[in-house]
């Protein structure tokens, strides 16, 4: 089972890595038209400022899920390093289950937020708001699995006495 899921989480993290790149690059091509049209052709397009700034939204939160994946988070683990091996796996389960309690309320907060925007239109691109805030509970939710993840590695490992 271990095998698998590491090779999900591995095609998972290139897909994600590749949509990244990509919302990335069409944030910035868009930006780039839109300031060069503004200021050498006097016109702008009404749309692509606000598909931008929706796009980087999703960009944050892909590359927050990427973060989680390859466990480059801010941790402070000054004490912890302190402490016998054994105590610092207890001590990540304890933080890991505290991560999943703050992943639930930001993917809970993000599930009530984008069913209240949900029938609010953006003016400019005519997409619901709610499109963009499901980011929020995408990431939390995915966030959540990885974590879980990460968990039942460091309890199995604590299981077997490994170092």
């Amino acid at each position: 089972m271990d095998k698998v899921v590491r090779n999900l989480l591995k095609a998972s993290e290139g897909l994600l890595n590749y949509t990244t790149i990509v919302a990335t690059i069409v944030m910035v091509v868009l930006v780039f038209i839109n300031v060069l049209l503004r200021y050498v052709f006097k016109f702008a397009i009404t749309w692509s400022e606000e598909l931008a700034v929706n796009l980087f939204v999703w960009v944050i939160f892909m590359g927050a899920i990427l973060a989680a994946i390859n466990k480059m988070h801010i941790s402070v683990d000054l004490f912890t390093k302190l402490m016998p091996k054994k105590v610092q796996k207890i001590l990540l389960i304890v933080s890991n289950g505290l991560v999943l309690y703050a992943l639930y309320i930001l993917a809970d907060g993000g599930q009530k937020i984008a069913k209240i925007t949900h029938k609010t239109i953006s003016a400019a691109t005519g997409i619901p708001f709610s499109y963009v805030v499901i980011s929020v509970v995408i990431s939390g939710f995915v966030m959540a699995l990885v974590v879980l993840y990460h968990t039942y590695l460091t309890v199995c490992s604590l299981v077997k006495g490994e170092e």
